[in-house]
């Protein structure tokens, strides 16, 4: 593998040698006929690869027994050969920028530079059962646009033209026969990308000012026999290849460079697999543990892609919703295709969808996961994140450093709850509140606040209103709980689902969250304005189980004096806990525990657990009187501590704190 920039300084450069010329027509057609003979592969796609390779003769022996790379699936075939710079192009798709596209579903698409055009589809396998890609284009501008958007971020990340300077590229590139298809009159090509993206390719035409996009349509062998011929002299006339030309053996170096032409496809009995299924796995399985990771937002980027082309390909969606659900059409589109231009609403569909226990949906999904990544545990964690990533590409913030905070805080923000059965339909804000409520005051809360819960998380996480944990400083939350787990707390409340009901009304009508009170009356301030809900005003407000009500500084009434002595119950509860784990751990000499050897008075023991005992007598009376008045509680079933990062001492992102980006709007308690 080349060295990182900066190693040029000590690895001595490659020595420059002349290049042979390309081969004749004849040699090439040679080979592309052992392609077509071979490995069934269409004529187009096996010329690129002929075109491609510097020598022909020596593929068409190595086509005799190909490489077989296991993917999941089946085994891929591939031949190694030496290439032409200038016959391939990397990955206008490259994965790398997964997390920085903008998708239709933003509806930011054409509003800048960074958004001309939708990002480009997946490319798909070749009808046919042929080893080759399908990349549909808009038009050539299309091609162009994403190239340049892939470039300036592999210059900007990934740069490896130091060390491409002085050793050209030294490890191969996987390469596959893709036809790019035009929306436009534009007649199809097809030519030979880079299915892993390429850093060092993009980085290589940079070296040779060549424009990626342009390669597919300017492809001239007689060209580049008359360039190779001049680099050839070049060095000739130098004599001593230290003496050539600092930009002739620039040049030089990176006009060929070692690839491996993927070139069939055998499928394990009974897979459903393909190409391009195979192709995604074999790549993904090589940037897991890569030089340069992807990056987890990247990786779940391309995870959720994989699944929604598996649950695809498989027929269990339809093409039109799979677009909607990759953010791939408009909200203007997806009205007019029939489905819902609310972003809380695909949410929630994504969210079921990734969670679904249905077992098609379910095998697809774990195919499609499996196959990208065979070390992860196919938790619902992992779905809910993996959701979250085609979640986030409706959001329509431009700014990197908080759409990086939403995308955090969104991860978190599904309930467990909704791996549990539940439907995503496209029932109206009043009915599935009126439904959520009647689970809540039967003591049931099921299937209607999961779909609450899963609608109204994506609003109050990109509106800022409820957020992760934001470290310690400056930290006014009053607990550290997953927004998931606020969320669930309040799924289980009348209050609760109330508040829920309008997040989704204010979303609907631009706006964000207005805090209600327990019959679902917006609440005012002094002034008569209405309250904006915040971060820690959600936390105390729907507290974690166990800690009892939030305190009122100055109670005023029966319920708030109350609210105060259960409080104080609450804490004097989670002391007792404290205590007894600190009884438990006193050790004795030979290490057990002290209190098992040596245990406690009797008559102490009497004492407290007469109290205790009255204690639990009194617990489901108190309940059952809460039960009849606001519904039942249920406890939060959100099992994510395990994989909490606690971000000890993580400075507080003062910009996305449930507070208002607008300058003028007060901050914490604030107003309409």
């Amino acid at each position: 593998m080349e060295p990182s920039s900066g190693a040029a300084e000590t690895v001595l450069p490659r020595p420059v040698e002349a290049l042979p010329l390309p081969a004749l027509a004849a040699a090439g057609r040679k080979l592309a006929d052992k392609l077509i003979e071979h490995f069934t592969m269409g004529e187009p796609a096996a010329l690129a690869l002929a075109q491609a390779v510097v020598d022909p003769a020596a593929a068409r022996r190595a086509a005799e027994s190909p490489e077989r790379l296991r993917v999941p699936g089946g085994v891929i075939l591939a031949i190694r050969a030496d290439v032409w710079a200038r016959y391939i192009i990397p990955d206008p798709r490259n994965p790398r920028i997964g997390p920085s596209r903008r998708h239709p579903a933003s509806n930011l698409i054409g509003t800048g530079e960074s958004t001309r055009f939708r990002p480009l589809a997946e490319p798909i396998a070749a009808s046919g059962s042929r080893p080759e890609l399908v990349q549909r284009l808009a038009n050539q501008e299309h091609l162009a646009w994403a190239a340049q958007l892939s470039k300036e971020y592999v210059l900007d990340h990934n740069d490896w033209r130091e060390s491409l300077r002085h050793q050209g590229v030294m490890t191969e590139v996987w390469l596959a026969a893709t036809a790019f298809q035009h929306e436009d009159s534009t007649p199809g090509v097809t030519v030979p990308v880079t299915v892993e993206g390429s850093s060092r390719v993009t980085c290589a035409h940079d070296l040779l000012d060549l424009r990626s996009a342009d390669v597919p349509y300017l492809r001239d062998t007689a060209k580049l026999r008359s360039h190779i011929r001049k680099l050839n002299e070049a060095i000739t006339t130098a004599g001593d290849p230290a003496q050539v030309d600092p930009e002739v053996a620039v040049t030089v170096l990176c006009e060929r460079l070692p690839a491996l032409l993927l070139v069939g496809f055998e499928p394990h009995e009974g897979t459903t697999a393909d190409f391009g299924v195979a192709v995604k796995s074999l790549v993904a399985l090589r940037h897991v543990d890569s030089p340069k990771p992807w990056g987890e937002a990247a990786e779940n980027e391309a995870l959720a892609d994989a699944v929604v082309d598996e649950i695809e390909r498989r027929k269990l969606i339809t093409p039109a919703k799979a677009d909607w659900l990759r953010g791939a059409l408009t909200p203007e589109q997806a009205k007019a295709a029939g489905f819902n231009d609310d972003p809380s609403v695909r949410a929630a569909a994504i969210v079921r969808l990734f969670a679904e226990r249905d077992q098609p949906i379910h095998a697809a999904v774990r195919v499609a996961i499996t196959g990208q990544s065979t070390r992860k545990n196919i938790t619902t964690k992992l779905l809910l994140d993996v959701a979250s990533s085609l979640v986030m590409r409706s959001v329509s913030e431009e700014d990197s450093r908080r759409r990086e905070r939403m995308r955090k805080y969104l991860k978190s923000a599904f309930p467990g709850e909704l791996a549990k059965d539940w439907e995503a339909t496209f029932r109206g804000t009043e009915e599935l509140a009126k439904a959520a409520l009647e689970e809540v005051t039967k003591g049931e809360p099921n299937a209607a606040t999961r779909e609450l819960a899963a609608r109204s998380a994506y609003p109050l996480v990109i509106n800022g209103q409820l957020t992760g944990d934001r470290g310690t400083n400056n930290n006014d939350q009053p607990d550290r709980r997953h927004p998931g787990e606020v969320i669930d707390r309040m799924r289980s409340t009348q209050h609760g689902v109330h508040q829920l009901k309008q997040t989704l009304l204010d979303s609907a009508a631009g706006r964000r969250t207005r805090k209600v009170d327990e019959t679902g009356r917006v609440t005012q301030n002094d002034d008569g304005r209405d309250i904006l809900v915040t971060d820690a005003d959600l936390r105390r407000t729907f507290p974690p189980a166990g800690e009892g009500p939030s305190p009122t500084p100055a109670p005023r009434n029966a319920a708030e004096i109350l609210g105060n002595a259960l409080h104080d119950l609450a804490t004097s509860i989670q002391a007792v806990e404290g205590a007894v784990k600190v009884v438990e751990a006193v050790r004795a000499d030979d290490g057990t525990r002290a209190i098992d050897s040596l245990g406690a008075d009797r008559a102490d023991c009497e004492a407290w657990r007469h109290v205790l005992q009255d204690v639990l007598f009194k617990l489901p009376v108190w309940q059952q009187r809460s039960v009849q008045r606001h519904g039942i509680i249920a406890e939060d079933p959100y099992g994510l501590d395990a994989d909490r990062d606690d971000e000890e001492g993580e400075e507080s992102d003062d910009e996305f704190d449930g507070q208002s980006t607008d300058e003028d709007t007060p901050p914490q308690d604030e107003v309409a």
